[in-house]
């Protein structure tokens, strides 16, 4: 007689494994132009950054110029028709340093000297908020209008593109400036204690830049080590689900954690936004690697509908100005922004 014998069950266990991507010699060359590149910004902007004031704003200024003269790139407008070139200029410089002219020249006259004069113009004081004139927006719509109307080389949908992106480099710039300046003004108003001086000042604008290259750097080295799985192969085919995840990561931890420390050694980067309120900042740092994100998709949208791979090539191995900080651009818009509306509350939408 036959006796089948009932064999125990193997237990079949699931083993999740990690595998490393193959770095490529294009890979390896990339990573070491773009972090020579990097060294080098470094070694220009870090003095302005520090410094702040009038070193800064020469700064932002100066790079700006590039930026829309990459915007115009974009277009493939040719610069004989150099109307189109000075309307995207002044627009965009003006919609930067807007406020900043206007509340010095208020403040020349309300102490009784010439509007004019601009030895008594303090660049702290023209930062205290972000603004956009009504009347600015309705002059540059106006001038968009007339070129369309006669340059036969400017259509509707280059008019577009360029009201859009003058208007995003002018705001974000000028985010960019407030977040810099922001607190030395609170600094020297005689109602508000605040510990900082012109370096420690710069703990904010720092905070904010860590937030947008942790992301950076995380996503890019995250996802050639790791990514699989593409995010958005329609508007950037390099992009990683694995990479986004390992820069908002970083992003977040490494912003938070500087802000912490920064404030529990008693200098926080405002006096509203200490250890103590440590909600706000964990939100801002949790914003910041998105708004990043968008940024950078927004940028690469418009690249591939303009069918160009970068903005410039003045960064070797990272494009242009444009290319470099469209996230920053937009980290700085989305961060001033929450500051403000945590400052001032709900006032400040109405």
């Amino acid at each position: 007689m036959e006796t089948n014998e009932i064999k125990p069950k193997t237990k079949r266990t699931s083993t999740i494994k990690i595998s490393l991507n193959e770095i490529s010699e294009a890979t390896k060359k990339s990573m070491k132009t773009r972090t020579i590149t990097s060294i080098i910004l470094a070694v220009i902007a870090v003095p302005a950054l520090l410094l702040g004031g009038w070193y800064f704003l020469a700064l932002v200024f100066f790079v700006s110029i590039i930026a829309v003269l990459e915007i115009m790139r974009g277009t493939k407008i040719s610069k004989r028709y150099w109307c189109v070139y000075i309307l995207a200029i002044v627009s965009t410089v003006a919609l930067i340093f807007w406020i900043f002219i206007k509340n010095n020249i208020m403040a020349n006259i309300k102490a009784g000297y010439s509007w004019w004069d601009i030895s008594k113009w303090v660049v702290e004081n023209g930062f205290e908020s972000i603004q956009v004139s009504s009347f600015l927006l309705a002059t540059i719509l106006i001038g968009l209008f007339i070129l369309i109307v006669f340059d036969p080389h400017l259509g509707f949908d280059i008019a577009a593109y360029l009201f859009l992106l003058v208007l995003f480099a002018g705001f974000g710039f000028q985010a960019f400036l407030f977040l810099r300046l922001y607190p030395q003004y609170i600094a020297d108003r005689p109602d508000i204690t605040f510990n900082t001086n012109i370096i420690t000042s710069a703990f904010l604008i720092i905070y904010v830049i860590l937030g947008t290259i942790m992301n950076d750097i995380g996503a890019y080295f995250i996802g050639v080590l790791f990514g699989k799985n593409k995010m958005v192969p329609r508007i950037s085919p390099n992009k990683t689900w694995e990479g986004f995840a390992g820069g908002v990561f970083f992003s977040i931890v490494v912003s938070f954690l500087f802000a912490l420390i920064v404030s529990w050694i008693g200098y926080p980067v405002l006096p509203f936004l200490s250890h103590k309120e440590w909600y706000y900042l964990l939100l801002i740092s949790i914003l910041m690697p998105l708004a990043a994100n968008i940024g950078d998709l927004f940028f690469s949208a418009t690249k591939r509908h303009l069918a160009i791979k970068d903005y410039g090539s003045i960064l070797v191995g990272h494009g242009g100005i444009l290319d470099r900080v469209d996230s920053l651009l937009m980290v700085s818009i989305v961060t001033a922004m929450l500051i403000i509306l945590i400052n001032n509350g709900w006032s400040i939408l109405v």
